[in-house]
């Protein structure tokens, strides 16, 4: 799997579990260039500013046990600016941005 590591890296996401057992990791660095999976894409101009903004919008950074204990439960990580946090719930304040990159898993 390809993964970016360092300074430079903007966001890390992961979503993993579910009945079918996926694995989703997309990591962006600032220059707007993603590792998906086992794929590298580049991010547009747009696609960039609204992740930063969907990012800026998220107050939730730190991890919580709640919803995990339901079967087939997916589990959420992010890490960005200096914070990585679990969840088995998406908070509504991560929906954003997670909506944009699990978008770039559909690319």
């Amino acid at each position: 799997m390809l993964a970016f590591t360092g300074p430079d890296i903007l966001v890390t996401y992961e979503r993993t579990g579910g009945f079918a057992g996926i694995q989703e990791r997309v990591t962006v660095d600032d220059s707007g260039t993603a590792a998906v999976n086992d794929r590298k894409i580049t991010l547009s101009a747009g696609e960039m500013r609204g992740l930063r903004t969907a990012l800026n919008g998220i107050v939730t950074t730190w991890s919580s046990t709640a919803g995990c204990d339901v079967a087939d439960h997916f589990t959420y990580t992010l890490a960005f600016r200096g914070h990585r946090a679990t969840r088995c719930w998406l908070p509504s304040d991560w929906r954003p941005a997670v909506e944009r990159l699990e978008a770039l898993t559909r690319r």
